[in-house]
């Protein structure tokens, strides 16, 4: 079975359901029959691709990591506005797509182009005034990454239109908010787009910092405890510890673990990809009483998640070691 064969496997297997899903706006009505794509700008040639036309191109399998740039935000103190999210908003599947840099190629991108525009048909009435549609940017280098994909299947079968579908972008690396959904409209243009869900939305800004600081866009290592579940009881003796962690494009070097504010240990990773989530597990001996465990992922440019939330004004890359208390009771 060739590789590609392999991922399509991989994704078939997975249920699609359970992937966190975050919009501004509502499912706009969708005919995925009749769906279009019109890209143009600063191109050679202005064009309208129905969406099944994108399957002509060079298919590209990728499992890939999703997170809401807001993902963990409630554990910042003091609250920020926007969705109250604990741990959840993130998730991984296996995207199958065109990518977007051969379409803008065969398109004939622009060399005075300085940013790709992805608009999405989810629109509505704009907490910044008016009645807006979200779309957002990508700098030309990333839109021709062959792994930036417009893609059209979803573990192995069409995107379900309540993730985007038929067709949405994949930014693999990249926190979820430029992978835009339901696209319409691809367009090059020859300076910085400034629509507010990108000048304005999903900007790193230090508390007191003027202005509307600096935009958000890769993945900031990440691990998170999936088993044992914070306040589960257990049995004392032997225990496997199991998560998952993340970097986007920087990848996973080392999940490391700690009971009750012990020495870190370095925890096995038994799977690791470009862009998917690194699956570890680690045993260690708990004994009877309330302990409290603890994991951090170190990335392979040296960054480290760290032990508190980092202040900033949007309560955004919330990335803190993570920590479940259980309950331990004698054999």
């Amino acid at each position: 079975m060739n590789a590609a064969a392999d991922l399509r496997s991989l994704g078939a297997a997975r249920p699609t359901t359970p992937h966190f899903r975050r919009n501004h706006f509502p499912t706009p009505p969708i005919d995925p029959d009749g769906w279009t794509l019109a890209l143009g700008g600063a191109l050679s040639e202005a064009m309208l691709l129905p969406a099944v036309s994108l399957r002509a191109f060079e298919p590209r399998i990728l499992p890939a990591v999703l997170e809401c740039a807001g993902h963990r935000r409630t554990e910042l103190d003091p609250p920020a506005p926007g969705l109250p999210w604990r741990t959840g908003a993130v998730s991984e599947a296996v995207w199958t797509g065109a990518s977007l840099g051969d379409v803008l190629r065969r398109a004939g991108i622009a060399p005075e182009a300085v940013e790709i525009v992805l608009r999405g048909a989810d629109h509505g009435d704009s907490e910044h005034g008016g009645v807006r549609s979200y779309a957002r940017s990508l700098p030309v280098a990333k839109a021709l990454h062959p792994d930036t994909l417009l893609a059209y299947e979803m573990n192995g079968a069409p995107i379900p239109i309540a993730h985007g579908g038929p067709v949405r972008a994949i930014v693999p690396g990249w926190y979820a908010m430029d992978s835009v959904k339901w696209l319409t409209s691809i367009r090059a243009v020859t300076r910085p787009f400034a629509g507010p869900y990108q000048a304005l939305d999903y900007r790193w800004r230090e508390p007191g910092e003027p202005g509307p600081g600096r935009r958000i866009d890769r993945l900031s290592v990440h691990a998170l405890i999936t088993a044992p579940a914070e306040g589960e009881r257990l049995p004392a003796g032997p225990t496997v510890i199991r998560g998952a962690a993340w970097a986007g494009e920087a990848q996973v070097a080392r999940v490391e673990v700690s009971v009750d504010g012990g020495g870190w240990e370095v925890a096995e990773i038994e799977r690791r990809g470009l862009y998917a989530r690194a699956l570890w597990r680690h045993e260690v001996d708990l004994a009877a009483g309330l302990r409290r465990i603890a994991v951090r992922a170190t990335d392979r440019r040296g960054a480290t998640q760290p032990e508190r939330p980092v202040p900033n004004a949007g309560a955004y890359c919330a990335n803190a070691v993570h920590r479940v208390a259980v309950a331990v009771e004698e054999r």
